[in-house]
């Protein structure tokens, strides 16, 4: 964490005035058997731009073959946590023109002291050059959902703001009240991630769950890009998170329909 003034304007760059932000994650990695595959990405990202998201994190190959489509709209370079050094990465980030990195840690998980070290290594390095950094925070790691209780959340959150993390991105708790306790714990922005694929509508209840419980923003991705519409759901989003209307309110004229496991 740093409190340098590029820092901070790099943060309002991700975070509008009124301090909230709304995100789509196109990081997923391609592996082998994930099911997880996002095709003609310049095309979603344009529709997201046009929609007026504050950011979206995104993969180095892909920021490098589509900047045009993402114009103005504001880039978190995701560092993938199987890269064996952080070295260099802050650098290359900004080589890319990117406003802020994001890393993993999976605290509790095989690979808790691998991934911990290296996210403290890389807030050193974000904190040298002024570069705000995103902590994916999860106890034990992303499919042991039934791990995920309230404290445990709560815990790694603030471990990641310990940590050095400008934003920590974590999973809803479930309840508002224990949500609130971590936003509190945490002590920085907390961003609240989409997870699997749903319907729109307990996908907007959830949304509008954490932002009343005082999170910053979210972080959705296939439920927005798996969508044939995804700019729709995106400024759904937008008008939930940003002008404060209702669920109903903010899905009005909104269609989607899911394209497909290879989309």
């Amino acid at each position: 964490m740093s409190n340098s003034s590029n820092t901070k304007l790099r943060l309002r760059r991700i975070f509008a005035a009124d301090g909230r932000s709304v995100l789509i994650a196109l990081d997923h990695l391609s592996r082998p058997g994930a099911g997880v595959r996002l095709r003609d990405p310049g095309r979603v990202l344009r529709e997201v731009a046009a929609a007026g998201v504050d950011g979206v994190f995104v993969q180095a190959g892909l920021l490098m073959r589509c900047r045009a489509e993402l114009g103005r709209t504001t880039a978190i370079l995701s560092h993938p946590r199987e890269l064996a050094s952080d070295r260099g990465a802050v650098e290359h980030a900004l080589r890319l023109g990117a406003d802020a990195i994001k890393a993993e840690a999976l605290p509790g998980s095989a690979t808790e002291t691998d991934s911990v070290a290296k996210l403290a290594a890389l807030a050193l390095e974000c904190e040298r050059w002024a570069m705000p950094l995103v902590a994916e925070m999860l106890p034990l790691g992303f499919k042991a959902k039934d791990q995920h209780t309230p404290a445990q959340l709560a815990d790694v959150a603030r471990l990641g703001a310990d940590l050095g993390a400008d934003v920590v991105k974590t999973r809803y708790t479930g309840d508002p009240d224990s949500f609130a306790e971590l936003v509190a714990l945490a002590e920085v922005p907390v961003v609240v991630l989409g997870g699997a694929k749903e319907e729109l509508r307990p996908l907007f209840a959830m949304v509008r769950a954490v932002l009343d419980a005082g999170a910053a923003g979210v972080a959705i991705g296939r439920s927005v890009w798996s969508s044939d519409k995804p700019g729709h759901v995106a400024g759904a989003l937008m008008r939930l998170v940003h002008e404060g209307v209702g669920v109903d309110a903010a899905l009005t004229g909104v269609t989607r329909v899911f394209v497909g496991p290879g989309w």
